[in-house]
């Protein structure tokens, strides 16, 4: 029998995991399941998969828990998470999940558009390359700043603007996550906003510009 994808996930909604199988759906903890929709329990009894297979791989929606108390839930292709999916994971002694990627992966990797929630209360959202950061997003971070802009290799690189919790703003080039180039800093303060015009280099400014009060 084929269920469809739309079947599969009324299956899945949390708390925090309803996995795919019904009553008359075995689970079999080990051998062969080569295609269509199956639950494998692996060895330990900790981790299982249910959901749809191809010639023995993960292919098509399904859900995996691992021993970690991970969870991921999406679409997978040649046993690879590949597509549109939800990582999560479950505390011990909780029932509850903490999402922890929403977004595209490509064979088993962040890539694409995606959001990520990480453990000190940040969020980032933007594109993906490779399990990082990479071209445009945004983060806001847990100590009030926000970065909308550039990114490679997981950090700041490139044109954009780094807001401070005091109100204070940077709009400019940044360069392995510092501001690096020229750029202009907003001055917030009880009499007013100044600019400043500058060249900075590594987070230090090395040459600026600021008008006279």
């Amino acid at each position: 029998m084929v269920i469809p994808d739309v079947a599969l996930r009324k299956r899945c909604h949390p708390p925090c995991l309803r996995f795919l199988v019904s009553d008359t759906m075995s689970c079999h903890t080990s051998g062969s399941v080569a295609s269509g929709v199956r639950c494998l329990r692996y060895p330990g009894g900790a981790a299982r998969y249910e959901g749809k297979w191809l010639n023995n791989q993960h292919h098509g929606f399904g859900v995996k828990a691992t021993k970690r108390g991970l969870i991921y839930e999406g679409q997978w292709s040649k046993g690879q998470r590949h597509g549109y999916g939800t990582l999560r994971r479950q505390r011990e002694s909780s029932q509850v999940c903490e999402r922890i990627y929403v977004g595209q992966w490509q064979s088993d990797k962040r890539c694409g558009e995606g959001k990520q929630f990480y453990d000190d209360g940040s969020i980032y959202f933007g594109q993906w390359d490779l399990n990082q950061r990479h071209g445009r997003g945004i983060h806001w971070y847990s100590d009030g700043r926000i970065y909308i802009g550039e990114w490679q290799q997981d950090a700041m690189h490139g044109k954009g603007v780094l807001f401070s919790a005091n109100g204070n703003r940077y709009v400019g080039e940044f360069e392995k996550g510092c501001k690096s180039g020229s750029g202009l800093y907003y001055h917030l303060d009880s009499s007013g906003q100044r600019v400043q015009l500058g060249n900075w280099m590594g987070d230090i400014c090395k040459s600026s510009l600021m008008p006279l009060r």
